[in-house]
């Protein structure tokens, strides 16, 4: 055992404080592809939506349960942060049918395009009402992701992150 009294390097201080906090707080598993997706979506031609919230673990498409009994039934809920307004997602599922509600907060003149991310690629498009409401009465499983267009001449739509339906 080391003498308490003996002297300690800066880099064995160091050492000894990042392995503590890799013990008490390591970070999360897919962190560096979370910052790496994130410094992308910087070039990309769309600005990326922000989740902030969602209920039950199928909301994620890397939901483990999602994987494992794809043809869940129930209904889930996310919520996305824009510029200016929010976005609240709900998906009902029963079999192999699905529906999407939304709400876009406060309410404002939108194309939204619900785009199938599976080897069936599809995109159907609605807007968004006077109240804020739009939906997609039927919709495809899988891999999802939402566009929402207020100015057709812009060249940045707004995306959501995919999600499954």
């Amino acid at each position: 055992m080391a003498d308490p009294l003996d002297p300690i390097s800066d880099d064995q201080i160091l050492d000894a404080v990042a392995g503590l906090w890799e013990a008490l707080d390591p970070p999360p598993d897919d962190l560096a592809e979370g910052v790496l997706a994130r410094l992308d979506a910087n070039d990309l031609d769309a600005e990326l939506l922000t989740l902030v919230e969602f209920d039950k673990e199928l909301a994620g498409v890397r939901s483990t349960t999602m994987l494992r009994a794809p043809n869940e039934i129930g209904t889930w809920s996310l919520e996305y942060l824009g510029p200016g307004f929010r976005v609240q997602v709900r998906i009902s599922r029963s079999q192999r049918e699905a529906r999407l509600d939304g709400w876009v907060v406060p309410a404002q003149p939108m194309t939204v395009y619900l785009t199938s991310m599976g080897s069936k690629d599809s995109t159907t498009e609605t807007q968004v009402g006077d109240s804020g409401r739009f939906e997609f009465p039927v919709t495809p499983t899988g891999a999802c992701r939402l566009t929402f267009v207020s100015d057709p001449t812009s060249t940045r739509p707004l995306v959501t992150p995919p999600f499954w339906i």
